[in-house]
């Protein structure tokens, strides 16, 4: 099986300032960060793949067209929320079909127009229907708002440390913040939800052939060590139109099969990069990926589990740990690429050994990444 590596990552910051239609310069902008990074150029590139979510982005082709006229395939994917590490993940494929030995992957999401489309076709808003998973959470297991605060204070802080998040404020968020912060959809806050943000990321991908010959090897690099990807099921309740995340399901069914598809128990996992556009997904994620008993989360989380030091405290992994998309915030393309990033940042500076990367996108599909550490 061909080895893929993460050896380098790039990225602009996440805001709501970027202007529309600064797609292509924010694209460039992280992918030669990118590049150089790994000592590169994109003239050394066998492909340049793209994960693009909103519809009036730039193509991946003109977006190829920023770095020059070299030949390599440009591949675009789209898949809302999940884009960019469905990018990885088809670049990866490619990689191990022998069509590519380094490879340039870009997410990346600014509009030219303000169009919604989950709107234009009629659906609740995203916040909407969270806060009735919320709600409905409330009302089978107990959980309370705070319970959904702690989580959202913990992303926050994470963020604080990360230079390209969207929020990073001065001073130590407490749950008594979030739960003052404008309400959004009952009982969740606005600093318990996502927010409206434009942004790019970049990574390279190399496999063991092209690791060898890079001009300055790395001393630390992420291998892919297996990836899942799935779509819904039918389940009690489906909604065959406008989910947002698909059943529950999905998302244990993808982790399962990628954990056991390493070789891997979720006993080993030291981080997990999880899709908590709102703060009641992370917590049902605790659950669905085997952390905790179903309704035993809350208990967990309030006493810091999930959160830093989670590993030796109480042998779980760290979640969301450069904020995730409540901290960092979620640009669409780019989110599962920053994942990639920020498994790598771990790697070359704590002592984690394995990660989980896990993205949704509406529709639904569901992908996770396990990413093992390698010191060369």
């Amino acid at each position: 099986m061909t080895e893929v590596f993460v050896v380098s990552g790039g990225a602009v910051p996440v805001s709501s300032k970027h202007p529309l239609g600064s797609g292509r310069v924010l694209a460039r902008q992280a992918g030669v960060a990118a590049l150089q990074d790994a000592g590169l150029t994109y003239a050394d590139m066998d492909a340049l793949y793209c994960g693009v979510a909103m519809p009036t982005s730039p193509a991946a082709v003109l977006v190829g067209k920023e770095f020059g006229l070299t030949g390599i395939p440009v591949v675009q994917v789209t898949n809302a929320s999940a884009s960019g590490l469905a990018a990885i993940h088809a670049a990866a494929d490619a990689m191990r079909a022998g069509g590519a030995d380094r490879v340039l992957v870009i997410g990346y999401d600014v509009p030219t127009t303000l169009d919604d489309p989950i709107a234009a076709q009629g659906y609740l808003p995203p916040p909407a229907l969270f806060g009735m998973w919320a709600r409905r959470r409330m009302h089978d297991c107990g959980t309370t708002p705070e319970t959904l605060a702690r989580i959202a204070a913990k992303n926050i802080n994470n963020a604080r440390a990360i230079p390209f998040a969207s929020r990073r404020p001065d001073h130590a968020v407490t749950v008594a913040d979030v739960l003052a912060s404008r309400p959004v959809a009952d009982p969740l806050t606005a600093l318990m939800c996502t927010q409206w943000v434009y942004g790019a990321a970049a990574v390279v991908l190399c496999t063991r052939k092209g690791l060898d010959s890079l001009p300055r090897p790395p001393a630390t690099v992420a291998r892919l060590e297996a990836a899942e990807f799935r779509s819904e099921e039918p389940g009690p309740h489906h909604i065959i139109e406008g989910a947002i995340v698909g059943p529950p399901a999905i998302t244990r069914a993808a982790a399962d099969a990628a954990l056991a598809r390493a070789g891997r128990r979720r006993e080993d996992l030291d981080a997990v990069q999880i899709h908590d556009a709102f703060a009641i997904e992370e917590l049902v994620y605790y659950e669905l990926l085997g952390f905790a008993p179903e309704g035993g989360a809350d208990a967990l989380a309030a006493q810091g589990a999930f959160g830093p030091g989670s590993r030796d405290r109480f042998g779980l992994p760290e979640f969301s740990t450069d904020g995730g998309l409540i901290g960092r915030g979620h640009p669409g393309g780019p989110s599962g690429v920053f994942q990639a990033i920020e498994t790598l940042r771990r790697f070359r500076t704590t002592a984690d050994r394995l990660a989980l990367c896990h993205m949704l996108g509406a529709g639904s599909t569901c992908l996770a990444q396990v990413w093992g550490r390698v010191d060369l």
